[in-house]
């Protein structure tokens, strides 16, 4: 496998995210599906980059203190778990879609995985310097 930047895995779910909306809305012509796909995207998006900055400061800093380990990464996924709650009680959504629109990061680092395997030119290109 090859190694991947946070940063292709983004900017893979920022255009999943705006695809897939436009796609489930031309599929469905549902307001409320398109909703559910782009909140649960959206959610899930801003988490991985939440979380990309905490371990980006662990990382600068280059000592793991306590409250790093145990109270910023809690309740940073305490936070995600609240967001998604609030929008499945309060929230008319529809399931599947939201369920979808969550597993967008996975899509995206799948993705990321593949693309050379997709474009293996690009891939020749950067092992040959050419």
């Amino acid at each position: 496998m090859r190694e991947i930047t946070i940063r292709q895995v983004e900017r893979t779910n920022v255009i999943i995210l705006i695809i897939g909306s436009l796609a489930i809305f031309v599929a469905t012509r549902d307001y409320m599906a398109l909703f559910s796909f782009a909140v649960a995207s959206g959610i899930v998006t801003i988490n991985f980059r939440l979380l990309k900055k905490i371990i980006e400061n662990l990382l600068i800093k280059q000592t793991i203190s306590k409250n790093d380990l145990f109270i910023r990464i809690p309740l940073k996924f305490l936070i995600l778990i609240g967001a998604i709650a609030i929008v499945l009680l309060y929230g008319n959504v529809r399931i599947i879609y939201f369920l979808i629109g969550l597993s967008t990061v996975f899509i995206s680092i799948l993705i990321s995985q593949f693309r050379p395997v997709l474009n293996p030119h690009t891939e020749r290109n950067v092992n040959n310097g050419t």
